[in-house]
């Protein structure tokens, strides 16, 4: 893949472990993925932003989850680490940002976990629209000041590396969950190490 002018990263799952937080809150990690699925189901079909933490206890309903199991999942938030691969994103020498579904305040949380510096994160909430509507990627390439060629978007779920490249992105998929099929057409790669040697070498 050719050098990009610059990388937007999904934060939540291609940054940020967050898995490990519906893991605890659903107290296994199958129904954390079932309940994390159903919230992205829901927020797919919405395309228009709808307020995330409403998406949260609809989708632990659907799945038998008490509320309590909201109020702890918002809780571990907080403790939100990045995965171990994160760190090679600071070795980047294009700006990058971050763009991830979810609102405002759960963004800007998740990104400080990150510690990193990227130029600026979008939420759903912000932009008005969840991915993978293309709307999304566009108001983050925007932000940018850059055409979708000239970008990369690094997906950490394969509907969002379609949803990147629908918007005319050059996408990569970090497989962070062995249940996920690559994407047909899209760069996938195994750690946030071999997406920025392979953008940046």
């Amino acid at each position: 893949m050719a050098v990009a002018r610059a990388i937007l990263f999904d934060l939540l799952m291609g940054v940020m472990d967050s898995l490990q937080v519906w893991t605890v809150a659903a107290g296994e990690r199958e129904r954390g993925l079932q309940w994390r699925d159903a919230v992205t189901a829901r927020m797919a079909a919405a395309g228009r932003y709808a307020p995330y933490e409403e998406l949260l206890v609809d989708g632990a309903a659907e799945v038998g989850l008490p509320p309590a199991a909201v109020a702890q999942l918002l809780d571990g938030w907080q403790r939100m680490e990045p995965w171990p691969d994160a760190v090679a994103v600071g070795r980047l020498s294009v700006p990058y940002a971050f763009v991830t579904n979810c609102s405002a305040d759960l963004a800007r949380v998740a990104a400080d976990r990150a510690r990193l510096s990227p130029e600026f994160t979008l939420s759903a909430e912000e932009a008005g629209w969840y991915k993978p509507a293309e709307e999304m990627y566009r108001a983050a390439l925007l932000r940018m000041g850059l055409k979708p060629a000239e970008t990369v978007f690094v997906a950490g779920s394969p509907y969002d590396a379609v949803g990147a490249r629908a918007a005319g992105l050059r996408a990569a998929f970090v497989r962070r969950r062995p249940d996920q099929l690559t994407p047909y057409g899209v760069m996938t790669l195994e750690s946030l190490t071999e997406v920025v040697s392979t953008l940046v070498d």
